[in-house]
């Protein structure tokens, strides 16, 4: 029996890359993070956790799930965008969302998005 030789056809793995099974596949994916995120949000106002606005001056906010065709991969972006009112030193008002994740002098980070992908492994 002949050796065989695996040979990558580039052209054939970046056009699979870019299906719509592959972008629906990179969705479902996203929306597993989205829910686990959601599940375990702080739910301290609701705003992260949800996008409700039980804080006034909170806007925006719940996990978004953005699936698309990037520099020719499928690819998925999870988000939340919540953000206080604008203010002075926050025209676009402040990233709430960004001080849950990351912690700063009053907020303690509790990683919900980290945690979410980092869970992820035991669904695939």
């Amino acid at each position: 029996m002949a050796d065989v030789e695996f040979r990558e056809n580039r052209a054939g793995v970046a056009a699979m890359l870019r299906t719509a099974g592959m972008l629906a596949a990179m969705e479902h994916l996203g929306d597993i993070v989205r829910i686990d995120a959601e599940a375990t949000a702080a739910v301290d106002t609701g705003a992260y956790a949800f996008g409700t606005n039980h804080k006034p001056g909170v806007t925006g906010g719940g996990f978004n799930v953005d699936a698309a065709i990037r520099d020719g991969v499928a690819s998925v972006v999870v988000s939340n965008d919540v953000r206080s009112a604008p203010s002075e030193h926050w025209p676009e008002g402040y990233p709430y969302g960004v001080a849950q994740e990351f912690g700063n002098e009053r907020v303690q980070a509790r990683h919900t998005l980290g945690r979410a992908l980092d869970a992820l492994s035991t669904h695939i």
